[in-house]
């Protein structure tokens, strides 16, 4: 056991008293900016529910900008959207768009420079524009001055031809935004021939592409480039399906280059899965059986299944855990809306083989973890946000960090706290039965932080799993989580998910350690990941 430090005694020169004259790791301005860039609030909450955003969740990014350090700001932005940090991406984008509208002059030049690293697609960039809209009138300022109108421009200037056309044929318009409105308001001049092809096919259309370029001498790359456009107007006016099949396979034309009644042919959909990503394949799979592309048995079905137990594949497509246990889940129902299927056997293993294939990939933090898990009745509830019950969620984050974790301890809420027998080596389905064994008990999320403290357990991170009742007990978990910090001289931090909460209060909005989820999406796991490297 570590050597203890005395009780009210700071651990580092970074912790300051609170009110109790506990000890307290302080939330910077820094902090909360990051908070709000990973999911979307300054607080100790992270919600499941999108919520509108406006100036009241950023607070701290305007303090910061008005201290002179918006260039950090920017900054800051840049890293979470290059390292993929950010649960969900529209926060990211906001703080861009207060960056580039504020009165700073620095801050500003430095947030224009960043839009082509942080919209990586064309969605993002609408998104950003949309939100300089909808701030244009509390910041009192205008939109489509010099500096966006370059901004904009340089971000259609800095890719090749081929990569915009396919950028804008996929991604048209977003959030009532279209490439033809960005292009008409930024005046755009395109910085060679490929680029000068593809803005006059948005603005002009295809018949004066075509017009224009009939008699020309161009290059191969243009050429290659005029018959892509050429492919993608064809298919949206052919009714034959050979004609369609054919194009999808030359050009690697994707669903979104498709009229819908294209989209009921069977051949259509097994030619898009060729070359269809992993993310797409786990969205769809529900789709492509109810339509008979995934018979049993059949080539489709292979292909399928060979993509989702390729590791490099996983691997690329940052595929975790939790994403093939929602797509499980969804598939094995076997409905959805008005679509019914019979879920095919060889992709439930595959995605059975995939889950655990996944927990590969996943890095470990290298910290000491302690899962708290609620076992009662009310688990079997539907998590806040998924298709998933409570208890398949806690299990299935308990095997995460059983198997990524070395130094990892798993108890259970009954009488008290009872050991949870999780090793590396078990399915979901050992995991939940060794759960349903223990006896149930009240959920006192105070316990695993006064149990470690008891047996002189040393945790880094402490998390909770229950349901909604999260508050039963003498001692408020905030309480026992500064008390432990003391007596163990770790400076320890604690995750409450309420799974089924829509929202309540354990963790200290001013002490960084201390993060509350209320629900649970694919965005929680990453949350949590950056929560335990102190990068939120």
């Amino acid at each position: 056991m570590e050597e203890a430090a005395p009780q009210m005694q700071s651990l580092n020169e970074q912790q300051v008293p609170n009110s109790e004259n506990g000890y307290i790791w302080q939330v910077t301005d820094m902090n909360r900016l990051c908070r709000f860039l990973c999911f979307g609030s300054e607080g100790s909450t992270y919600y499941i529910k999108e919520e509108k955003l406006g100036f009241e969740n950023a607070d701290a990014l305007l303090r910061l900008i008005e201290d002179g350090r918006g260039c950090e700001v920017v900054q800051e932005i840049k890293t979470f959207s290059k390292e993929g940090r950010a649960a969900k991406q529209d926060p990211v984008l906001f703080a861009l768009a207060v960056s580039s509208q504020c009165s700073d002059a620095k801050t500003k030049q430095a947030a224009y420079k960043a839009v082509p690293e942080v919209c990586h697609i064309p969605t993002h960039l609408f998104t950003f524009i949309q939100f300089k809209k909808d701030l244009k009138e509390g910041m009192k300022c205008g939109m489509w001055g010099r500096a966006l109108r370059k901004a904009v421009a340089d971000w259609y200037n800095g890719k090749n031809g081929m990569a915009l056309a396919l950028a804008v044929t996929k991604y048209k318009q977003r959030k009532g935004w279209s490439h033809k409105d960005l292009l008409r308001l930024s005046h755009l001049k395109p910085a060679n021939e490929g680029l000068a092809v593809v803005t006059k096919y948005i603005t002009k259309g295809w018949k004066e592409v075509q017009e224009a370029y009939k008699d020309n001498k161009f290059s191969a790359e243009t050429e290659k480039l005029l018959k892509y456009l050429e492919a993608v107007e064809k298919v949206k006016r052919t009714k034959d399906e050979l004609e369609v099949v054919h194009l999808i396979e030359e050009y690697n034309l994707v669903r979104e280059h498709l009229p819908t009644s294209h989209l009921k042919s069977k051949d259509v959909w097994k030619a898009l899965l060729q070359d269809m990503p992993l993310t797409a394949i786990l969205r769809n799979l529900g789709k492509m059986t109810a339509n008979s592309v995934l018979e049993p048995g059949s080539p489709e079905v292979t292909t399928v299944c060979e993509k989702l137990r390729n590791e490099k594949l996983l691997k690329k497509a940052r595929i975790h855990p939790f994403h093939i246990l929602v797509a499980l889940e969804k598939y094995k129902r076997g409905y959805r809306g008005k679509l019914h299927w019979q879920p095919d056997k060889d992709i439930l293993e595959a995605l059975d083989s995939s889950l655990y294939k996944t927990f590969q990939i996943i890095e470990p933090t290298e910290k000491r973890f302690l899962l708290a898990v609620d076992v009662s009745d009310s688990m079997s509830q539907k998590v806040l946000g998924s298709v998933l019950n409570a208890s398949t969620v806690a299990a299935a984050m308990c095997m995460v960090v059983a198997r990524t974790e070395k130094d990892s301890h798993f108890v259970a809420f009954s009488h008290e706290m009872v050991p949870c027998p999780v090793t590396e080596n078990m399915t979901l389905p050992q995991v939940l039965q060794k759960m349903s064994e223990i006896p149930m008990g009240a959920t006192d999320c105070s316990l695993p932080v006064l149990w470690a403290q008891k047996n002189g357990v040393a945790v880094d991170i402490f998390i909770v799993f229950t349901d909604n009742e999260t508050l039963a007990g003498d001692t408020h978990p905030a309480t026992a989580l500064r008390k432990y910090r003391e007596v163990m001289g770790v400076p320890s931090k604690l995750i409450v998910c309420g799974l089924t909460s829509s929202s309540f209060t354990i963790a200290d909005p001013d002490d960084r350690g201390m993060l509350d989820i209320c629900g649970f999406d694919t965005g929680a796991p990453d949350v949590i990941r950056n929560f335990a490297l102190d990068l939120i």
